[in-house]
Order: structure tokens, then sequence, then C-alpha cells
């Protein structure tokens, strides 16, 4: 019978509180702690199903379980949302069409018609994406989709069809938009709820951290506040942040933020958030160092917080692994290996199932999604992936250059 712990989920074990108190999850110093249990994605990258039925996946991001145990997955790459609900492998396709892009507005495409009319959005404007990284589930069990290159936030109900709603920017999307304003969210990447309901994205581009007032709120339409790093200011000072990729929140309601460029974890505390606010690296080096040892990181994208223990999980992009820091860790802490270069290649995303503590975690250069089971310290794969077929166009390449390119040998991911 299929569990609410997620596709190919095995037991449900009761779910711990949160804190330090708790005894961290045992692994030895250095070693694999978990075993791959289950795989969404063939390791051939696609659209569509196989002729087993299995999904196809392109470039899967983020990834968040839901309060039913289905698993929610944005597809960068074939710019849609899929859903797949506990033992399913197929899924199904909640926001956007599978290999559609919504297209660019076209000043040129009535110009030889009479009163052609003011210019106006796409018509598939709330029907397709383009370049999703990011999805979370609201509290009404709705989910918002981060579109990376629209630099929007929209809310899709769950009913297949149905328009989503535009909530960043506030008032919904403008035809004159601009990410060379300073004001502009530019090529945001991560996207989370506040315990307040209040929207938090990661304006990656403008190396910030915005708060946008929760949306049903009497404050909906106020501006958003920074929370973490100078706007439109890279650097590895406390202060600031280098494209950062995605936040959480610690047990104690502190915000954690993936600054991918600084290759580390920065923690702010909310009471005293805001620009310029000074950060304390908690996982990763606090003057911006990349490594690989087991204290230091490198591009890390994605991080979620583990309710049993409030241990932080990090996925470490550029040196292929999935790491574990204690819940009281800080710059230089040594972390534990969940998953390493012989299972993952380019992971992105990461969450973590409640009261199972199934971890998932997305490798958008395989294209497939993993499920480990933390209570096995084997790295043996009781699933073998399909080798993953990976083309020179594959592999990582930087973004023509920002408006303000970041530190020299440093390069941003998308």
């Amino acid at each position: 019978t299929a569990s609410k712990c997620g596709p190919q989920a095995q037991r449900i074990a009761p779910q711990a509180p949160l804190g330090c108190a708790l005894s961290p999850r045992a692994a030895p110093d250095g070693a694999v702690g978990a075993a791959v249990v289950a795989q969404i994605g063939t390791g051939e990258k696609g659209r569509g199903v196989d002729s087993e039925g299995r999904r196809l996946l392109k470039q899967p991001r983020g990834v968040r379980i839901c309060k039913s145990g289905a698993l929610l997955v944005a597809d960068y790459g074939n710019n849609c949302v899929l859903k797949f609900k506990p033992g399913d492998v197929k899924g199904s396709v909640v926001a956007g069409e599978e290999g559609k892009v919504l297209p660019d507005i076209d000043p040129m495409k009535d110009i030889d018609k009479p009163n052609s009319g003011p210019l106006t959005l796409p018509e598939e404007e709330g029907m397709l994406l383009k370049q999703p990284s990011d999805i979370c589930e609201d509290g009404d069990g709705a989910f918002l989709v981060l579109d990376t290159e629209e630099c929007s936030v929209q809310r899709f109900a769950g009913e297949r069809g149905a328009r989503g709603e535009t909530l960043v920017p506030q008032g919904g999307k403008s035809v004159s938009k601009s990410i060379g304003d300073p004001a502009a969210v530019k090529n945001p990447r991560g996207v989370a709820l506040a315990p307040d309901g209040a929207i938090v994205v990661c304006d990656t581009w403008s190396h910030r951290v915005l708060r946008y007032p929760p949306p049903n709120g009497p404050d909906a339409m106020e501006k958003p506040s920074v929370l973490a790093g100078e706007p439109n200011s890279w650097g590895a000072a406390a202060s600031k942040l280098a494209f950062p990729s995605s936040v959480a929140f610690a047990s104690d309601g502190a915000l954690l933020v993936a600054d991918t460029n600084n290759h580390r974890i920065q923690r702010f505390d909310m009471a005293a958030a805001g620009a310029g606010a000074e950060g304390v690296t908690v996982a990763g080096s606090s003057e911006g160092r990349q490594g690989s040892a087991l204290s230091e990181l490198d591009m890390p994208t994605g991080i979620c917080v583990d309710p049993q223990d409030g241990s932080i999980l990090v996925t470490d992009r550029g040196n292929g692994r999935l790491l574990r820091f204690p819940c009281d860790s800080r710059a230089g802490t040594a972390a534990v290996v969940i998953a390493g270069p012989e299972v993952l290649q380019r992971p992105w995303g990461v969450c973590i199932a409640p009261g199972c503590g199934a971890i998932y975690v997305s490798d958008e250069r395989r294209g497939v999604v993993l499920r480990l089971d933390p209570g096995d310290e084997s790295p043996a794969l009781l699933l073998p992936p399909r080798p993953a077929t990976v083309t020179p166009a594959e592999v990582d390449r930087p973004t023509p250059p920002e408006a303000q390119p970041p530190a020299l040998g440093v390069l941003d991911l998308d």
C-alpha cells in the first residue's frame, strides 16, 4: 500500500520534534550515508514517457513534498512542473506544458493590422512557463511556481488547465518588463513560504533575498522588503551575497540562504534581517572560497532542514554530492556525505518527506530525481539507474555576462 512518504516510500516513522537537543542522525565521518531506493527519470534526458511508462526528465531543479505525500518537480528544461503521487514513476504535468515555452512578447506581431491596439501579454500567459526553477505548496494545497526567465511567481490551484495567478510581480506582469531596472527581480532561482505566509524569493542576479507580504493579507500590495544581501552588489562580505539560489527556515525561524557563488550557506536572524544585515556562515567558507573538503562547498544550490534534528542538507553542486551539516554548524564544520559522485553529477534541489525522513534530490545533468533512505549507510544502488547520456551541449556553460559580472573565475550557473 502506498504511503504518504513520496514515491516508492517504504515506511513511516514517528515525526521527531525540532531542535538541536536531539541526537544527530548516525553516520560515520565522511561516509556515504544513504542508499538510493527509488528513481524518477530514466537517466536519459527527454520528455514524455518511455516504453515502460517511466517519465523522462530534461533538467529537474526544485523538488518539494506535498502534505499528501506527492512529490513536485520543477523541470527547468521542459518548462513544466510535474507531480508524482506515492508509488508513481509516470507522474502528471500540473503547471505549464511539457516541452512548450511561453512565447516572448512580440512588438511586431500585429504591426500590419489596422487599429491593432496596445501591446499585450501572450495569450498563453498563465498557461505556459519559461524555465521554472522552484516550487512550494501553500496552506490551501495550491502550489507556487517560480519562473526564472519570466522573473515571476505564479499560484496554481492544482486543477489541470486552470490559469496560474501571478503573485510576483505584484499586480501581474507588465509588457514593459526590464531586468535593467535596479528594483526589478532578475533571474530568481528559489521560492519559499515564510511561517507567516509571506513569499520569500531568491532574487539571484540582484544578489538579494526578498520578502513579499502574504498575498491574501491586508498588506498584500506593499512593496517587498529585503531580508538579506545588498541589492545589485555582490561580494564575500558577511552583509553580501553572490547569486543566491535557495532559502530555507531553520527550526528557530532563522533564514538560511544558499549563497552559491560564495560557496557557503548563510544564516540570518529574522529579527535583524534587512538590506546589509550581516549573516553568519553555517557551512562552507566565510571568505567565499570554494573547495572539495568535507568542510568546503563548490557552488551549493539547494538546502533544506531536517525536522528530526535540525541538521542542514546541502546540494554541493560543483562537487557532485549531497551533504549534511549539524544544526549547530559554523564555517569550517565538517559535513557527512549523504550521497556522492557515485550517484550524483550535478545535484540541484533537495527536500525531506516529513515523518519517514526520505530524502529527494534532483540531478539536472543526469535528468533524474533520487529517493535516498537515510536509514541505510550502504552506498549500494537498490534500483540501479540507467547510464546518463551527457552530450557536450548539456555540460555546464555560463550565461551571457551580467551587468555586474561575478568575481574572477566564478561563473553563474543557468
